[in-house]
């Protein structure tokens, strides 16, 4: 990337031609929005922790509290929008470097050492006894429902 940042850039392209009290505060909340989104990113290292990780003009908007449908207006269309979607296309090819990256560097799910592998079958071993007992004696009581429903049924 440049060495400005969207948002700064975003300031001029609007700012320059617009001065209206109320597209100035949504600019700048878009801005702050903007850096805290990427100070976010930094600090989770790489990954956005909110939108299950994907950064989209909603998103931003939101935490911007600003209506997506202002960015659709005449006086942020060519240029607010423009550059709104460009930061966040920027973020999210960040994201998904970061994401493989993670990946990589987890790698395979690290194998169970034999003690480990002992314990969990004799864990599993135990749930099937309590499974085998738990199914015997539900066995068990329908029947014993069945028999009682007979004797009044016979009365």
């Amino acid at each position: 990337m440049n060495s400005q940042s969207p948002a700064s850039c975003l300031a001029r392209k609007v700012e320059a031609s617009h001065s209206h009290p109320r597209t100035e505060a949504a600019l700048q909340r878009l801005r702050q929005a903007m850096a805290t989104v990427e100070a976010e990113i930094e600090a989770h290292g790489g990954s956005y922790p909110y939108n299950h990780g994907r950064m989209t003009q909603s998103e931003l908007c939101r935490r911007a509290d600003v209506k997506k449908a202002t960015l659709q207006n005449p006086v942020h269309k060519d240029a607010t929008r423009v550059e709104v979607m460009s930061w966040c296309d920027a973020i999210n090819a960040r994201l998904i470097q970061a994401r493989d990256m993670a990946r990589l560097e987890t790698g395979p799910v690290a194998s169970l050492d034999e003690a480990s592998r002992a314990a969990l079958r004799q864990e599993r071993d135990e749930l099937r006894r309590q499974l085998d007992a738990a199914l015997r004696h539900s066995a068990e009581l329908a029947r014993e429902n069945a028999a009682l429903r007979q004797r009044l049924a016979t009365g």
